[in-house]
């Protein structure tokens, strides 16, 4: 679609991006900078394949004085400002403002709640830019760009919900593929404790701990019994909340030899966990019931289904930080930036309380599972 926003800068003229922009959008890319360039590919995509907006600032004899490009997440309400540029020959007419307006704008119609970015330390027009525009700076990442600089991130809210709550969760990336489960636990357990490292080392023991090894192939996950008596052995509190009582995730599983192995993992777990102050809700843990742990200051593990963000059917786990009374807010610990998904996309993830509703639910069953940690 090729909508012509309405906004004007002087005799600039704010519009969706077409394919016929390349061209000229490569051109101003190299005169911007130096590196971390978008390529003639990675327009192409932005423009036909990717989840965002891509505005540009076109002159009365068609030249391109600017861009921005924001990217959309599926089944969230973050949005990113991924790249904004303005050539040199156009500064000092408010073409990066009112293409970042723009941009919001439509991050707001898409119905996110905030936008993100990244930004050089040493670009000091950019970042008055955005902090006069009201964003606010919230984390560092060290060599971020392709020569070793780091990297500031910014948000802004652009749509409000009212009474929030703000956990302090420290965000970890998961460093395999099959450790969301630990990587959570590990943000939980260091929220409660701050003396709790964060390590690779940690993350592998507390995966052989728990996991159920549910998978037809490859290496196994996690489940929520396995979890919640990993965080008990290192002195937390665990309250678990199943949707199921008999063994997880055996319905995909073909093999009668795997699922002997999993009732019998299952098994194993119960009576571990009989043997502990551990609570097994068979029931599932509600939105309402969410909202409570955390305004209590407990921190809930919870099972989804990445379908609805990345179109995979894989459970994952993530760990919800905070709330308000539109969104549930959570940090993922899955980073993967060959589709665009950087830490900065990972933290304090907002989301309706509706669709998280959804999200957190598994397979045709629709399996919920959750483990809310506490301090014991």
């Amino acid at each position: 679609m090729n909508t012509v926003v309405p906004a004007t800068v002087g005799e600039a003229v704010l519009r969706r991006g077409r394919s016929d922009d390349i061209p000229a959008l490569v051109a101003l890319e190299n005169r911007c900078f130096d590196s971390d360039r978008m390529s003639r590919r990675s327009f192409l995509h932005m423009l036909t394949k990717a989840h965002g907006v891509l505005l540009v600032a076109e002159g009365p004899d068609g030249d391109l004085r600017g861009y921005g490009l924001v990217l959309f997440h599926a089944g969230t309400s973050l949005a990113r400002l991924y790249s904004l540029a303005v050539d040199d020959r156009a500064r000092g007419q408010g073409l990066g403002e009112r293409l970042l307006l723009g941009l919001e704008g439509q991050a707001v119609a898409e119905g996110c709640v905030a936008m993100r970015l990244e930004v050089r330390p040493d670009n000091a027009g950019a970042i008055a830019l955005y902090e006069r525009l009201g964003y606010r700076k919230f984390a560092v990442l060290p060599d971020y760009y392709e020569d070793h600089s780091a990297a500031v991130r910014y948000e802004k809210r652009i749509a409000h919900g009212a009474g929030q709550t703000q956990l302090p969760v420290p965000f970890h990336r998961q460093n395999t593929d099959f450790t969301c489960g630990p990587a959570s636990l590990m943000m939980a357990m260091q929220a409660l404790d701050p003396a709790v490292e964060f390590s690779t080392r940690l993350e592998i023991a507390l995966w052989r701990e728990a996991t159920t090894i549910f998978m037809t192939s490859g290496h196994g996950g996690c489940g929520p019994l396995g979890l919640a008596l990993a965080a008990w052995r290192r002195g937390f509190g665990a309250e678990v909340w199943l949707s199921e009582e008999g063994p997880l995730f055996v319905r995909t599983v073909r093999d009668p030899r795997k699922k002997e192995v999993i009732r019998m993992v299952h098994e194993d777990f119960k009576e571990q966990v009989q043997a502990t102050g551990i609570i097994v809700n068979h029931a599932p843990l509600t939105v309402q019931g969410l909202v409570a742990a955390v305004d209590e200051g407990a921190v809930p593990l919870v099972l989804i289904s990445q379908y609805r963000m990345t179109s995979e059917k894989a459970p994952h786990w993530v760990v919800v930080t905070g709330f308000d009374d539109r969104f549930i807010y959570f940090h993922d610990p899955d980073v993967d930036e060959d589709f665009h998904k950087t830490a900065i996309d990972c933290i304090n993830v907002p989301i309706g309380r509706r669709e998280f509703d959804r999200t957190a639910r598994f397979g045709r069953v629709g399996l919920r599972a959750a483990v809310v940690i506490t301090k014991r």
